[in-house]
């Protein structure tokens, strides 16, 4: 089932993982700076690391807002 996916920019890559198709979007950063860029990097990162350092305390947790709906997964990312 493909959903349309209201988000406006291009889509740059398309890939299909099992089921789910993972479409990449260029939109977040049309209108970004560098320094914008590199804030949503740096968030990222952070919540990254907060990931790995709970689950070591905890390698039992599993995220209670993880979905796992049909629905595609947009990722917005700068065109090279």
């Amino acid at each position: 089932m493909l959903a349309k996916i209201p988000i406006e920019g291009n889509i740059v890559e398309e890939y299909l993982i099992g089921n789910t198709r993972v479409y990449i979007s260029d939109a977040y950063f049309i209108n970004n700076t560098p320094e914008d860029n590199q804030r949503v990097l740096d968030a990222a990162a952070r919540a990254s690391l907060n990931i790995i350092l709970h689950n070591q305390a905890d390698p039992t947790y599993v995220d209670s807002d993880d979905d796992f709906s049909e629905e595609p997964i947009v990722i917005m990312t700068k065109r090279k």
